[in-house]
């Protein structure tokens, strides 16, 4: 009996041993070749080639800003080495920073800050090839397969629009990809030419991923010269909002760090930092980070 099953196991797994030949696949071709005109043998090819990478499934069901402790993100992200690096990249960009920040109202030091905690500046940009992530995650991974089929389509969009192999652009396991780590949909829809070369790279070009990053806070609610955090204590944070009738604009955060219970107030940019990533750990290791570089 036990060879049976698992002999019925090794068919189903043969039967499905590239993407092309899953169950849900026909709904992605037909939607490429007739809704936005590629090629079906094109498609069809593509979705062959990719594979089913086990890790990207076990690497974002467990993701380090929803499973570590705030003391351990911070240790990662707020460390020396970091800063050091980013203080450089201030010095070496700062004609571009200073335009985006004068364009977009986003200071360098975020913008930086979000380089350098995505990909460190752009030395570490992801080595997982993107049309495996999204395969997996679109077939294989039923929590949010919508999301990433819808992800997997656009990434097609993507790389005819912008002239990219699709069978060699690389990025994190979740699809993200360039120095900023922008997910397709976000690349199409905000990623913007800032060095004037009337072509959009996030790969390649610096220029393009600082005015990408900065257009992308700005249009998710960044305010010029807003807050990002306030306050440092229960008390505090009480006493700045109570003539609001309710902090439903607000975030109320609480960190603990050396044993003791920060808290603060997660404002309007603190907000639109979260739309780049949903995590609290993420949008405070950002601002802190930005506030080293302005030492």
């Amino acid at each position: 009996m036990k060879n049976f099953l698992f002999l019925i196991f090794t068919l189903v797994n043969l039967s499905y041993a590239d993407y092309f030949e899953h169950p849900e696949s026909q709904e992605i071709i037909n939607e490429l070749v007739e809704i936005h005109g590629f090629d079906k043998k094109y498609v069809e090819t593509v979705l062959k080639d990719a594979k089913k990478q086990q890790k990207i499934i076990d690497s974002i069901s467990k993701p380090a800003e929803f499973t570590w402790t705030w003391e351990r993100y911070k240790k990662l992200f707020i460390e020396e080495k970091r800063i050091r690096n980013g203080k450089k990249f201030i010095k070496n960009n700062l004609v571009t920073l200073e335009r985006a920040e004068k364009e977009f109202g986003v200071p360098k030091e975020i913008i930086t800050s979000i380089l350098g905690i995505e990909t460190r500046y752009g030395k570490i940009l992801g080595n997982y090839r993107v049309i495996d992530s999204l395969t997996t995650l679109g077939f294989d991974y039923p929590r949010r397969s919508a999301f990433f089929k819808d992800e997997l389509t656009k990434f097609f969009l993507l790389t005819r629009e912008n002239n990219l192999d699709i069978y060699s652009v690389k990025g994190s396991y979740a699809g993200a990809m360039g120095y900023g780590q922008f997910i397709s949909s976000s690349y199409r829809a905000y990623a913007i030419d800032f060095d004037g070369d009337n072509s959009v790279d996030l790969f390649n070009s610096v220029d393009d991923a600082i005015g990408s990053i900065a257009n992308y806070l700005k249009v998710h609610g960044w305010k010029r010269n807003g807050k990002i955090v306030t306050g440092s204590s229960l008390n505090n944070v009480r006493e700045i909002y109570k003539p609001h009738d309710s902090l439903s604009k607000f975030i109320p955060l609480s960190f603990n760090e050396d044993g003791k219970d920060n808290y603060f107030i997660g404002d309007d940019n603190f907000v639109a930092i979260t739309k780049y990533n949903r995590s609290h750990f993420y949008a405070m290791a950002v601002y802190y980070l930005a506030e080293e570089f302005k030492k």
